[in-house]
């Protein structure tokens, strides 16, 4: 009995070991993983936009599949690897263990198609080889033009508008912001002739993002790039129809300044969609807290409109577009009414009001096509060409410019493996830069011709190893062949390594070029008496950037948080160098022609991020920089350069998110400023001396409404709240055709506080 008992147990552990084995076959080989697969949506960064036909890979196998148009997927589980690969063309692949999990939202972050984004996950730290505002960061300030959108960002500069033109720009690494290249949706568009002012041609409301990448950056997207590269990706139609995508923005403050934005999204079908986009502005009124005869601020008008289309398709997607701008801008003394050239050229000096105009037109057009050859190969094709017409009247100074550019970059992708990507192509650039500068102030007639016609063919690779996403390597090089200036090779290396699992190391290194437009470049010094002298042989403007960066993840009462410490230099091979150290001069001359001539830039940078409690984040950052160049055969610090400069900003948003509030303060340090005349005009030159430190602050409030089912953002804020301004920015105002006239001596705000409120109506 107690034999058949035992055989009987036996067989039934047999049975149910057999079963159960039988069982967990069963559900391991009928085991489904499903999901959705969205992005960011560039409208409203609180909600997601689906990504249709998106490829789902097992990592290192074929077995795969594709998100339908509403970006749902389901994909039998395997028995290999629980690593699933998820891929889609222009946004970062991503890798996700799926072990005892059913159902994933995966969330892919946006790219141009030509650059490259090293990115690793540390922790629930996001750390990028790019730098990412937000249309949230956005949103933290009026923003209403691409200038303005880094007030509230550490990394970029926002330097103060100068005392006639109101014209803000940018310094990155401690170098004026035509260093680093501006791209748009990774095309060069803001350069040349419009690299000065082509910031202010950008809506705030256009911006959906905003990749800021220090030092050496890919090798695709041009040579141009020396302290780095600035993407900014615009509004763009979507496959599928959003609620409340479009929006109209409204912003006006209590000096004059107008603006009206309308985004429009168009849904033609299933795989076309369309967005127009339109801007209008200006400035009416007439501003001069300081009595001192010249506006404040200029006046201005500008209309800016563009239409964008997209189609996607399953083997082939492009996007093309078209824009056209117009703005007319003065400024000068209070009495000055725009005219005729040949009026100011022939009236009395003595009697007539001292003006500064600055008129631009532009059309441009790009195209990117992108076509899928085969799961792991890519070719992408991108086109713009653009005409620019800019005329200037500086007193009795005139500048004329006119612009034809063409680019075209062809890029080939191949992923070799999941570790090893190659990346390789050809482009060319035309330029054709017609420029003339006339100054009836100082001599008769003095004319100077600057004309210059650009031909670059150009061939680039590079290679990208990741290994498991805690190495990266970013390896590349690109030769171009110019039909001035001969061959320019320009090798870049972008190193990224998670050492453990919150801290990354990252390095680069890299070579760029420029070219220089010396007059439109530096145009606020010519708003003076000072003379033009111009090296009639001016070269390539070539530096070497390298720097290493720390992040830190950190976790203190469950808030997360980061440290961020980065160290660049850039060191010139050639420059041109803005030479104002004696007033009665604007000199522009080549640093080669020094003997042992240094020009470098050290900029050194920690930044610490964290969420004191819910809703309520802080970011503190420190900057030194340590800039000099070679003028007249000394080394000396670059004028108008804060060596020490604090960062201080806070967001706290409401549980129920319908009140934000944002606050930024800035520190900037003393300044060293080049000799000029005295206060009291009697042609004595006062030795370089420094500018005093002061404070900014600025705040916003915005209150969040429901209007039926359409948000509804009302903000209200306020810029330099401390009423800083700078004494006496202008420099002998009684006789501005004299020979002490300066308008550039400038290192702070010229207004005091002002304020602003404006709305956003998403409908």
């Amino acid at each position: 009995m107690k034999k058949y008992n035992f055989i009987r147990c036996s067989l039934f552990l047999v049975i149910l070991v057999f079963l159960s084995f039988t069982n967990t076959t069963t559900a391991q080989n009928n085991s489904f993983i499903e999901g959705t697969i969205s992005e960011i949506s560039p409208i409203n960064s609180d909600s997601l936009s689906v990504l249709p036909f998106a490829n789902i890979v097992w990592k290192g196998t074929t077995i795969g599949t594709t998100s339908d148009e509403n970006g749902n997927f389901k994909l039998k589980k395997i028995a290999q690897t629980n690593d699933l690969i998820i891929s889609y063309t222009g946004y970062i692949s991503d890798t996700l263990n799926t072990e005892n999990q059913s159902f994933l939202k995966i969330t892919l972050q946006s790219s141009s198609l030509a650059s490259v984004t090293v990115e690793g996950n540390v922790g629930d730290v996001i750390v990028s080889q790019n730098e990412k505002i937000t249309s949230s960061d956005l949103k933290k300030a009026a923003c209403c033009t691409l200038s303005e959108s880094f007030e509230t960002n550490a990394s970029v500069d926002a330097t103060t508008a100068d005392a006639v033109t109101g014209t803000r720009q940018i310094k990155m690494l401690g170098l004026d912001g035509t260093y680093s290249q501006l791209l748009v949706e990774g095309m060069p568009m803001m350069r040349g002739l419009n690299v000065r002012s082509g910031l202010g041609f950008i809506s705030g409301t256009w911006v959906s993002s905003i990749d800021i990448n220090k030092g050496a950056g890919s090798v695709v997207n041009g040579y141009e790039s020396i302290t780095g590269q600035i993407n900014t990706q615009l509004i763009s139609p979507k496959q599928k129809k959003e609620k409340n995508e479009n929006l109209l923005n409204l912003y006006f403050n209590p000096n004059g300044r107008l603006e009206g934005n309308l985004n429009l999204i168009h849904h033609i079908n299933s795989k076309w969609s369309s967005a127009t986009l339109l801007h209008a502005s200006g400035s009416v009124m007439e501003n001069d807290r300081n009595n001192d005869s010249f506006l404040d601020l200029p006046k201005y008008r500008q209309l800016n409109a563009l239409n964008r289309w997209k189609y996607e398709g399953k083997k082939f997607e492009t996007q093309f577009g078209i824009r056209v701008l117009d703005e007319n801008r003065f400024g000068g003394q209070l009495d000055y009414k725009p005219t005729s050239k040949n009026d100011i050229i022939n009236s009395d000096i003595s009697q007539q009001p001292y003006g500064v105009e600055m008129n631009t037109r532009r059309i441009e057009g790009w195209a990117k096509l992108g076509f899928f050859l085969g799961d792991n190969i890519t070719l992408g094709n991108q086109i713009t060409a653009n005409h620019h017409e800019l005329n200037q009247v500086w007193g009795q100074k005139f500048y004329e410019g006119k612009e034809d550019y063409f680019f075209y970059n062809g890029i080939f992708d191949i992923t070799l493996s999941d570790k090893h990507l190659l990346r390789s192509g050809v482009s060319y650039v035309y330029n054709n830069t017609r420029q003339k500068y006339n100054d009836y102030q100082n001599e008769a007639n003095q004319e100077l011709i600057l004309d210059r016609e650009e031909s670059i063919p150009a061939v680039f690779a590079e290679y990208t190893f990741n290994r498991d996403g805690d190495f990266t390597a970013v390896a590349g090089l690109r030769s171009d062949f110019h039909n001035l200036y001969g061959t320019q090779i320009s090798p870049r290396l972008n190193l990224k390594w998670n050492a453990a699992k919150n801290t990354v190391f990252r390095a680069s290194a890299g070579r760029g070029f420029r070219v220089a437009n010396p007059i439109v470049e530096n145009s606020r010094f010519l708003a003076s008496s000072r003379k033009l002298i111009l090296n009639n042989d001016l070269q390539p403007e070539i530096a070497w950037n390298m720097g290493v960066s720390f992040v830190q993840g950190f976790d203190i009462a469950d808030r997360k948080g980061k440290i961020t410490l980065d160290f660049y230099r850039t060191d010139f091979e050639n420059q041109v160098v803005l030479n104002i150290e004696n007033p009665s001069e604007i000199r522009f001359d080549n640093l080669t022609n020094n003997t042992d001539a240094k020009s470098y830039a050290n900029s050194f940078q920690v930044q610490a991020e964290y969420e004191l409690f819910d809703g309520f984040d802080m970011i503190f950052a420190y900057k030194y920089y340590d800039v000099k160049t070679t003028i007249e055969n000394e080394l000396v610090d670059v004028a108008y350069n804060a060596k020490n400069r604090f960062f201080t900003n806070l967001e706290y948003k409401t549980k129920n998110k319908k009140w934000a509030f944002d606050w930024t303060g800035q520190f900037i340090g003393s300044q060293r400023l080049p000799s000029s005349f005295d206060e009291n005009n009697n042609n004595q030159i006062i030795a370089s001396n420094e500018s005093p430190a002061y404070f900014l602050m600025n705040a916003q409030i915005t209150r969040n409404f429901k209007i039926s089912t359409n948000p509804l953002e009302v903000y209200i804020g306020g810029e330099n709240l401390t009423n800083y301004s700078q004494p006496n920015p202008i420099l002998n105002t009684q006789n501005p055709f004299g020979q002490n006239f300066d308008t550039s001596n400038v290192y702070a705000p010229i207004m005091g506080t002002m304020g602003y409120m404006g709305l956003r109506f998403y409908f």
